[in-house]
């Protein structure tokens, strides 16, 4: 398996890998988004830290500059001004005597202490710098002097001595602004307009505050947490890009490891699940011939344990090579020669093997040798076989009478000839061997077109034979007898021929003088059945005459004749009725086969149909049933000599019977491939066995009763069945289980070609 094509086991370890890669992705954005949060945080704190305090700095110097301004005006005891109507006479000073003067030249003035010059100053001009202060108590001549809650708070805390100074961000006039406020001590300069309000000097009679507009320095914040902002985030874009490459880059990496990790664990598990499940051994040793490696079924084989076989060498368990040769063959091998030789190696219980071994070698780590050694004892046991069944053979082909030969298909080329062919054919089998096209000429010429046509057709039927002549060198003349089989080459797989060549010229001389004397002897019986026509035709006149006139001496001595002469006359006239009726007999048995009626497909089921038909009245005195197996086949022949044949044998059942009803049944079954086996049985008188009887009653004119028992008859029935089954190419014979036990007439028929 290629480590660009995963297994399906290697899909669960990329998959793993994928997910490691993606949870230190994920590890890793975490920690840059939480550093670059974090560090978002910090600055946007130090951003605002740092807007606190410029706020806290300005509010410092301007709470400074108003208490120097106090303390300046504090310390002049106020400042005289003329009185407008924005700054009239401060009726909370109204306690002292000198609020009001008139100057020399004529002006009217009135004291501004310095909470008044603070107060109309923030109101006239504060808008130039946004900055408020003002001095405030909790004890106080003006109203506007008022501490509000959280300054009121602050002035108990400075009297306490907890607090020396507030500070707090809080929205004034719905804007956001930095409250400084400190403690406001009373000094000497300050009896003047305060001391009637009972305030001791260091004493903490109120506060001094100033309130800073944020709204510049947040501005200025918002715009550094933006640009801080921006930043970080353009970092953050950049970090993850960083990541997400890395990633990309270490998973690219770790799946190609694992891949090759998985190649090379595939290609280990490969190489030993096709080492171990060999049927072959297999070493791996070093160039020294010392085994560091076995699979199993060299251990089974050899008998020996694997950890046995590793501390062995191959001179251990060769049987055959020296140590010498076996080093020739390392070296051989480690030259690059890959080498293939048979052994025999020596199993732990003494006994040897034989060995195919295949060698290879790999100059990896030092120099490998891999070794794979197949047991080849059966094949070497077969070749010692096959050794003995070929001289076997030879001596067999070389011994028999017969021409056997090994040729190819087309008999181009003969490839061994028994030595027979000298005696049968004349010629040594050599020259055939040298010049196989001359074996045509060797056959009779009458033959020779017949057999190289024959032989033509029927190559590659894988089976033929054939009778011919072939003329020897000396002139004489020999029939052969050929057969021929064409089987596959278990090498090749391309088809040759074993043949066979036995003399049939004895067996040709035999054949030709029976076929003479068949001849003699259907000539003889054709004139024995003329003469049997002609003489029981020519016969039946004078019997007529002697029947006629016995009759009519009869009649005409009727009444003159004592009893002596009238048995006299019917034994003349009962002598020469069975006389005609033997002679009658006789012309029926001549007549078969001498019909003109030519053979054609006949239904048996329609003649047993017609045959029972016509025996009505014989079946109905008899309490007689015939039975027909349906259907019965078609066969070749006359249906007229067939249905002869069926009325006898149902005619014979109605006769021989007992005293039960007879009952007659007629089945059909297939007697092999070619024929049909029609029996007709019955539950009649039967046969005695051991006796001969089955085979007598098929003679002419035999009977196994007396003249006059079961109806009389001549015993010419079943001789004429006989003679009309075997025109028809069958059998006939019977059969029974004893006497009483009914008689089975069975019979064969051709079947119909398909």
């Amino acid at each position: 398996m290629s480590a660009t094509q995963p297994g399906s086991d290697a899909i669960p370890a990329l998959a793993e890998v994928k997910a490691r890669v993606a949870r230190y992705a994920a590890l890793g954005l975490l920690a840059w988004s939480l550093l670059l949060g974090g560090s978002l945080a910090w600055n946007i704190a130090k951003q605002h830290e740092i807007t606190l305090e410029l706020a806290t700095n300005t509010a410092l110097a301007n709470f400074n500059k108003d208490v120097a301004y106090r303390l300046w005006a504090s310390g002049h005891g106020g400042v005289y001004v003329e009185p407008t109507e924005k700054t009239p006479p401060s009726p909370w000073m109204a306690h002292l005597p000198d609020r009001d003067l008139i100057a020399d030249d004529g002006r009217r003035l009135t004291l501004m202490n310095p909470a008044y010059m603070l107060r109309e100053m923030m109101q006239d001009h504060g808008e130039l710098y946004g900055i408020k202060g003002r001095i405030v108590g909790i004890i106080y001549l003006n109203p506007n002097n008022k501490a509000d809650p959280w300054e009121a708070e602050g002035i108990r805390q400075f009297a306490e001595g907890r607090k020396t100074e507030l500070m707090e961000v809080s929205d004034i006039d719905g804007a956001p602004f930095l409250r400084l406020f400190k403690p406001f001590r009373m000094e000497p300069s300050c009896q003047k307009c305060h001391g009637h309000l009972g305030f001791q000097d260091g004493e903490v009679r109120g506060g001094i505050g100033v309130s800073v507009p944020l709204a510049p320095y947040l501005a200025s914040e918002a715009g550094a947490v933006r640009t801080m902002s921006t930043t970080h985030g353009v970092l953050w874009v950049l970090g993850t890009l960083a990541i997400g490459a890395i990633a990309r880059r270490s998973h690219s990496r770790l799946v190609a490891n694992t891949r090759m990790t998985l190649a090379l664990r595939d290609s280990e598990q490969h190489y030993r699940a096709i080492i171990e499940t060999s049927s072959d051994g297999f070493w791996m040793t070093d160039r020294q011939g010392r085994l560091m490696e076995v699979n199993n079924a060299y251990a089974a084989r050899s008998g020996y344990s694997r950890e046995q076989l590793l501390s062995m060498i191959i001179s251990d368990l060769d049987a055959v090579q020296t140590e010498e040769s076996i080093r020739a063959n390392i070296e051989t091998v480690v030259k690059g020669e890959a080498r293939r030789f048979e052994t025999r190696h020596r199993a732990r219980d003494g006994g040897e093997w034989d060995v195919e071994i295949s060698t290879s070698y790999f100059p990896a780590g030092g120099g490998r040798l891999f070794v794979f050694l197949r047991d080849i004892s059966e094949r070497k046991q077969a070749e010692r076989v096959l050794a003995e069944s070929e001289r076997r053979f030879r001596e067999m082909a070389e011994t028999i009478d017969q021409v056997f030969y090994i040729a190819d298909m087309d008999y181009r080329r003969f490839h061994y000839v028994s030595p027979a062919f000298r005696r049968l054919w004349g010629r040594d089998p050599e020259e055939l061997v040298a010049d196989p096209s001359l074996w045509p000429a060797w056959i009779h010429p009458e033959d020779r077109d017949q057999v190289m046509n024959f032989v033509a057709s029927r190559i590659g039927s894988g089976e033929y034979e054939s009778d011919f002549r072939v003329v020897r060198p000396d002139g004489t003349v020999a029939w052969l007898h050929a057969k021929s089989f064409e089987v596959a080459n278990p090498s090749s797989g391309s088809p040759y021929t074993l043949g066979f060549h036995t003399d049939i010229t004895q067996a040709k001389a035999i054949e030709e003088a029976l076929r003479d004397k068949n001849q003699a002897l259907e000539r003889s019986n054709a004139d024995l059945e003329a003469y049997a026509y002609v003489a029981s035709h020519d016969l039946r006149e004078p019997l007529r005459n002697i029947t006629s006139f016995s009759t009519l001496l009869a009649r005409r001595l009727e009444g003159r004749l004592d009893g002596d002469e009238r048995e006299f006359v019917k034994i003349i006239t009962d002598a020469a009725n069975r006389m005609d009726c033997l002679v009658r007999d006789l012309l029926e048995v001549s007549r078969v086969g001498r019909g003109t009626q030519a053979m054609h497909p006949v239904s048996l089921s329609d003649l047993a149909a017609g045959t029972r038909d016509s025996l009505r009245s014989q079946m109905e005195a008899a309490s007689a049933t015939i039975e027909i197996a349906a259907p019965l086949p078609q066969v070749m022949g006359s249906d007229d000599e067939l249905y002869r044949v069926l009325l006898n044998l149902f005619g014979n059942a109605l006769k021989y019977h007992g005293a039960q009803p007879v009952r007659i049944t007629v089945d059909c079954r297939a007697d092999g491939p070619e024929m049909w086996r029609i029996t007709v049985a019955d539950n009649g008188i039967g046969l005695e066995l051991g006796r001969g009887y089955e085979e007598r009653i098929f003679g002419l004119f035999q009977r196994l009763h007396q003249r006059d028992e079961y109806g009389g008859g001549t015993g010419i029935g079943l001789p004429v069945c006989r003679k009309i089954i075997e025109r028809h190419g069958g059998r006939i014979w019977a059969e029974s289980d004893g006497p009483g036990k009914g008689t089975r007439i069975v019979f064969t028929l051709p079947r119909l070609p398909d």
